[in-house]
């Protein structure tokens, strides 16, 4: 069995609502419908304490209609975090530069 926990935020604040459960070990924020291809892409995620960071994580942009995970356009390294401690959440970000995001 799952347990759930809903995390709620005031107006104005950086955090969003949402749902988590120990099938959730990441969770993308401020996801939009589409981007520029001609902009750099902010990517914000939080680690789960259902996941223990590894040094080959990576953060992959995917074309609409992927299937597998090779069907990435790119990717970018997830960065370690610092000052880790097994069982937390862990917020972290990743730049996709705009040579990064064209799409061919």
């Amino acid at each position: 069995m799952s347990s759930f926990q809903v995390v709620d935020s005031s107006p104005g604040s950086s955090v969003s609502v949402m749902e988590t459960s120990n099938f959730a070990h990441v969770i993308f924020q401020n996801v939009g419908k589409s981007f520029l291809p001609q902009a750099p892409l902010e990517c914000h995620y939080t680690l789960t304490p259902y996941i223990t960071p590894h040094p080959k994580d990576w953060v992959g942009i995917f074309k609409v209609g992927w299937s597998t995970a090779r069907d990435y356009y790119t990717f970018l390294w997830s960065p370690m975090p610092e000052s880790y401690e097994p069982g937390s959440s862990v917020h972290r970000t990743v730049m996709f530069q705009e040579n990064e995001t064209n799409c061919p």
